[in-house]
């Protein structure tokens, strides 16, 4: 869904769909919050892949969402 969503991008993709699919991996990472903090490094691994499709359907490197939030800078792994 995904790959669909970023190469409609290219083209004309509705911004409340871009929208969507971010919250819906945000809420993804939320999940995985406890395991994440509790060290678990397979719960880290996803976190940090779902924050790069984050950041890559946001179209941006410095983690601007399309909702006007700001993601963090990346840690320090």
């Amino acid at each position: 869904m995904i790959d669909d969503i970023l190469a409609a991008k290219e083209g004309s993709v509705r911004p409340e769909e871009v929208r969507r699919e971010v919250k819906r991996l945000e809420g993804e990472r939320l999940r995985l919050a406890p395991e994440v903090m509790g060290g678990d490094p397979a719960a880290a691994r996803e976190d940090r892949r779902l924050e790069q499709r984050i950041r890559k359907l946001a179209g941006s490197e410095r983690g601007h969402h399309p909702d006007g939030a700001i993601e963090p800078e990346p840690r320090d792994d």
